[in-house]
């Protein structure tokens, strides 16, 4: 399972729709443009599958199921 992760490491990564969808949304409550949709993954959480992926000037934590490489 370590492999697998490890592979998302240093990868252009998109969020699927509904992931993203959540955090247009969420941006806009705080008054902030949505961002565009491709994030870099720099470091993953192996005990909850999770990345932690930036893009542009926003950091996100989300699950593995959440992203698609590009």
């Amino acid at each position: 399972m370590s492999r697998h992760l490890e592979k998302y490491v240093g990868r252009i990564v998109r969020l699927n729709q509904s992931a993203f969808g959540q955090l247009s949304r969420n941006s806009r409550q705080r008054g902030v443009n949505p961002p565009d949709n491709y994030f870099v993954v720099a470091d993953i959480r192996r005990q909850m599958r999770q990345l932690i992926c930036y893009g542009a000037n926003l950091r996100i934590v989300v699950g593995v199921a959440d992203v698609v490489l590009v």
